[in-house]
């Protein structure tokens, strides 16, 4: 059995909890599984408390609303929290220790994206634990690029934010005239998407090269490659399994962008004429599921224009 699964422990067992913190102080990263565990404890504590809330208002009338009947069932409601949290069947402690552990597979705020529209939203969800709290598969290794293929497209400089916009800045020129919209907001878009470069999906022939993490839908005919990504669904983030797009370069990512959002779905996006429009206009078509993922790009947005560091090269 997976050890992660194994953890008798519970987050109220306050001796246990002792031991814990002892432990993460002398070895951090042999702890963080179960502080994983235990965390995931405390979100289902807190979510099962919120669902008996929720139904309070109906007990009033009922001949087993009592201090005693209560009393039992919060009982019973911790002894629920201690099973589920040892097995980490939410899946939550599975996606911490490979956020925290340093799974390159999963990405930041990018990955809450849902299968290219509200399509994807409207599907039913699985309600299969089994099927969230999968372990995610390792990425095949990455090959070594033919000296050719290298050296007609270098490796683009992510290292720091500062290359990662000079990087992108003349493709997002050329995509942001298409548009109508700044070259601003698509590096802005595409540093979220990618943790500024650092968080490229890979594939098997280094990088993806995926900077908007474009899902691979039935219609794409080129390479792609399966990643473990977070969705947010009916308001709360799940792991899912998904293909996404593979790019030869950077350009190619960028102008297959273009083509993506030049939709009937995306044509209010289209048409607002400004930058704020456009990117709300795709989060309310459905091409994000991250309820706040047109706030999170402006920001990064503003913190681009305003922050003398990332201004790019040749710009006054």
């Amino acid at each position: 059995m997976d050890p992660l699964k194994q953890n008798p422990n519970h987050y109220m067992d306050l001796a246990a909890m002792d031991d814990l913190r002892q432990k993460a102080q002398s070895d951090p990263n042999a702890s963080l599984k179960e502080v994983a565990l235990q965390f995931e404890g405390i979100f289902l504590g807190m979510m099962l408390k919120e669902m008996r809330s929720a139904s309070a208002v109906l007990e009033s009338d009922s001949p087993f609303n009592s201090q005693t009947s209560k009393f039992y069932q919060d009982m019973q409601d911790q002894q629920l929290v201690s099973e589920l949290s040892s097995q980490g069947a939410l899946g939550l402690a599975d996606l911490i220790v490979a956020q925290l552990g340093g799974d390159d597979a999963l990405t930041p705020a990018s990955a809450l994206r849902g299968q290219a529209g509200m399509a994807m939203a409207a599907a039913p969800v699985t309600s299969s634990v089994s099927a969230v709290a999968e372990s995610a598969p390792k990425v095949e290794p990455s090959l070594p690029r033919p000296p050719l293929a290298a050296a007609a497209n270098p490796e683009p400089d992510f290292s720091q934010p500062r290359s990662f916009v000079d990087s992108l800045m003349p493709h997002a020129q050329v995509a942001a005239d298409k548009l109508g919209v700044s070259p601003e907001l698509l590096v802005a878009q595409s540093a979220l998407e990618t943790g500024w470069g650092r968080k490229v999906l890979p594939a098997a022939q280094g990088s993806s090269n995926n900077l908007f993490n474009i899902k691979a839908g039935s219609s794409w005919q080129g390479d792609k490659v399966a990643i473990n990504a977070l969705e947010v669904e009916q308001g709360m983030p799940v792991k899912r399994r998904s293909e996404f797009r593979v790019y030869g370069d950077i350009a190619d990512s960028f102008s297959d962008f273009v083509e993506f959002v030049n939709k009937p779905r995306y044509r209010d996006a289209l048409d607002a004429g400004n930058d704020e429009g456009f990117i709300r206009g795709l989060q309310q078509a459905g091409y994000a599921t991250d309820p706040a993922y047109a706030d999170k790009v402006l920001q990064v947005m503003k913190r681009l224009m305003t922050d003398t560091s990332l201004v790019p090269k040749g710009s006054n």
